[in-house]
């Protein structure tokens, strides 16, 4: 069998998951002959798959020694730096992929997710487009750019994009509800009879939860709660049910981090005395992207978008061994690292969408769990935190699909353990807010909403910029928005989303038990 013929086989076996024999082949491949690019291609899509990107990166610089000039290992590296958070090198890598002649429509699909995993988006639709239009019936590339350009503000043109995805691949479930995601009104009759014939269909409780917060979406357009409570919480239990987790799990981290922060002295010394971040923190759903926006309105700002590096970088520093971002363990390791060179690190991180600007807005909900140590690193940082009405915060949470499989939003499968996280984040955010008082402000959603100029006045003011009456014109804010509020927010500022609680007023007694016996108001 010649080289061409084994690299062959092992693609094939790459296709059909068989690793373990394709590892082997192209492993007696390369004893034969190092100088195979493929061999250490193939390579690094078989760690891809399982997950270690970092070995990834390394198989692919190999093969671009032997072979610098083909776009498909440059685009592949790029997107594999996106996905290790070196975001300025994916730019880079993207840039010089751009520069080869030849493109195929893979190579610009994967500068297109290179490019959107670095939070670039109007740069991803530029690459998703052309893409489409090299392979339109690829059901994946249209998914991709309808997302893309959900994300920049194009709903129509995001709508026929998901609506060509389901086209050409029905079981795409995903894109359900990504299409339902631009208003449960905006989808077709004939999508929806569609997806009401799968909802009695068998099918992986991830699919299940996209279908069924497609459905929740179409009957809360036709103002069905019922109905719509009916298919989000048989999707919700069906995914619970898969679960190894309980609430104590959550209790743990958050009785860790006041247990820690509790005994360390507040820092005074600055290691770093950057003033370029503003975090924007609290739990998802509760009018963070709204104050983005606010903010990020301000000439002197910049919006970073949702990063998840602090989280990442501290994971990284505290050098533990658990598969968790943030956990007990993570929590007692992190308070002895280098805080300074944390701070370093952070700010070096978020190069490829910031510097433009003397500041810049890192809106990452889950922040607020890092707070002692974001302040840790940046004495003088500003962190603002949202809070909600507890049963619009509940509800909220319930209702939106977040990022399938990522524990942190374990939570939100059930209203019960909402209602007792959102105790938790009280919890601790009253903590926070008692230890760091000219570091932490605290903005009611509801405040806010019903008197934008007046808060978002008090909010520009803790943040240390100049006020301007154009920041609370949100709706004329321009930048990506890669939230599940990317709709919500290309609209002016209203208080609609009030008391939106009462239309799931009929299954809410347990949370308002658990609410009322945590004296917390239920109104």
């Amino acid at each position: 069998m010649n080289i061409h013929e084994q690299v062959i086989k092992a693609q094939k076996l790459i296709e059909e998951k068989e690793y373990k024999q394709a590892h082997q082949c192209l492993i007696n491949l390369l004893h034969v002959n190092k100088y195979v690019a493929d061999g250490y291609f193939l390579l690094a899509i078989i760690a891809s798959e399982h997950g270690n990107y970092k070995k990834a990166i390394q198989l692919i610089e190999q093969a671009i020694v032997i072979e610098p000039n083909r776009a498909e290992y440059i685009a592949q590296l790029a997107k594999h730096y996106a996905l290790t958070n070196d975001h300025l090198k994916a730019k880079e890598s993207c840039k010089k992929a751009e520069s080869l002649a030849n493109l195929s429509a893979l190579d610009l699909d994967t500068l297109g997710v290179a490019y959107s995993k670095s939070g670039l988006h109007h740069l991803a639709t530029k690459s998703f487009k052309p893409s489409v239009a090299m392979a339109p019936d690829n059901a994946q590339f249209h998914f991709n750019l309808a997302t893309s350009l959900k994300f920049t503000g194009d709903f129509e043109g995001a709508k026929a994009a998901f609506e060509k995805t389901i086209a050409l691949a029905p079981d795409y479930y995903k894109a359900y509800s990504s299409l339902a995601s631009l208003g449960g009104k905006e989808v077709a009759s004939h999508i929806q009879e569609k997806m009401l014939g799968m909802a009695h269909e068998e099918m992986s409780a991830d699919d299940r939860l996209y279908i069924g917060h497609a459905l929740a979406r179409i009957y809360e357009a036709r103002e069905d709660y019922q109905q719509a409570y009916r298919y989000l919480s048989q999707a919700k239990t069906a995914k619970r049910k898969q679960l190894n987790y309980t609430i104590e799990d959550d209790e743990r981290i958050f009785q860790r981090l006041m247990s820690v922060f509790n005994d360390k002295p507040k820092v005074t010394q600055a290691s770093n005395d950057s003033r370029e971040a503003i975090f924007v923190v609290g739990m998802p759903r509760t009018g963070t992207t709204l104050v983005e926006r606010i903010i990020s309105k301000h000439p002197d700002v910049t919006s970073a978008g949702e990063l998840q590096n602090f989280g990442l970088l501290l994971k990284e520093f505290s050098a533990t061994s658990s598969p968790y971002v943030i956990d007990a363990e993570t929590i007692g390791a992190a308070c002895n690292i280098d805080f300074e060179a944390l701070g370093q690190k952070y700010i070096e991180s978020t190069r490829v969408l910031t510097g433009a600007t003397p500041r810049f807005v890192d809106k990452m909900p889950l922040n607020f769990l890092y707070t002692g140590f974001i302040l840790s690193a940046f004495p003088q940082a500003k962190i603002v935190c949202l809070d909600r009405n507890p049963l619009d915060t509940v509800v909220s949470n319930f209702r939106q699909l977040f990022a399938v499989n990522f524990s942190y939003y374990n939570y939100s499968y059930d209203l019960a353990t909402s209602a007792r996280y959102y105790l938790l984040f009280k919890r601790l955010i009253a903590f926070w807010q008692e230890k760091y008082p000219d570091n932490f402000y605290l903005v009611n959603y509801e405040k806010l909403v019903n008197s934008p100029a007046e808060e978002a006045k008090k909010l520009i003011h803790f943040c240390g910029l100049t006020w301007q009456d154009c920041l609370v014109d949100i709706h004329k804010n321009t930048s990506p928005v890669a939230t599940a509020s990317a709709v919500q927010v290309r609209s002016p500022i209203n208080n609609k989303a009030v008391g939106s609680w009462k239309k799931y007023d009929f299954c809410l007694d347990n949370v308002k038990s658990i609410l009322f016996a945590a004296g917390m108001s239920t109104e």
